[in-house]
């Protein structure tokens, strides 16, 4: 089995995201992708952000009419602060039999070799750094080289590392969405159901208060 992971901060869950994760689980064959609401973020302030659980809650409402597409709790049920590596450890754990695919956007793999044992990461997953449409994918393989070091070109944008697992680098995606766009469109009182799913938006009118409460602290 093969099953993606992709993780973020999802405050809130967009239609990008699911645009995203479908996109690259039928261009990689993948059986599902898991998204994963990070728990605690360590690299983010918590001012503006949704508690874990309504983000969770969020994303579980994102997905249920999406086949492939599921919620993962792992970041949640985590101590302390949320670490990829970590997540790929349990997630390794919980299905010990499925090829892990590691999902990340194109700043976060150029800052990569900042995070926290990464080292470890291309040993527990295979990462697909999904980047944006017209991006130089010749600068990211030298970056990816830099990184890495020892890598082999085994395909059309794939590379084997040396030691580790593949990295596959996928672009042409249109990144039109951003979570601070939904809470800037939310804060004027637009109507969010063209950036979020419905579902999503339908919660968030149902729940106005409380997520007022933590989007702008009133």
């Amino acid at each position: 089995m093969k099953i993606g992971l992709f993780g973020g901060s999802f405050n809130p869950v967009h239609s990008t995201h699911i645009d995203v994760a479908k996109a690259v689980m039928n261009r990689l064959g993948l059986d599902m992708v898991l998204l994963v609401p990070a728990g605690n973020p360590y690299h983010k302030g918590l001012e503006q952000m949704l508690s874990a659980e309504m983000r969770y809650e969020l994303t579980l409402e994102a997905v249920r009419d999406e086949e492939g597409l599921e919620a993962s709790d792992i970041d949640m049920l985590a101590e302390g602060p949320t670490y990829t590596v970590r997540t790929l450890t349990e997630a390794a754990r919980r299905y010990p039999d499925a090829q892990l695919f590691f999902m990340m956007g194109q700043d976060a793999f150029e800052s990569f070799d900042k995070w926290k044992d990464w080292q470890k990461i291309p040993q527990l997953a295979n990462i697909v750094a999904v980047s944006r449409a017209g991006s130089d994918h010749g600068e990211m393989a030298e970056r990816l080289k830099k990184i890495f070091q020892r890598v082999e070109a085994t395909g059309e944008n794939v590379w084997k590392i040396e030691g580790g697992k593949s990295v596959y680098i996928i672009g042409d995606f249109d990144f039109v969405i951003s979570s601070t766009l939904v809470r800037e469109a939310w804060e004027k009182g637009e109507d969010i159901s063209k950036y979020v799913p419905q579902a999503v938006a339908d919660y968030i009118v149902k729940h106005n208060e409380e997520i007022k409460r933590n989007w702008t602290g009133a």
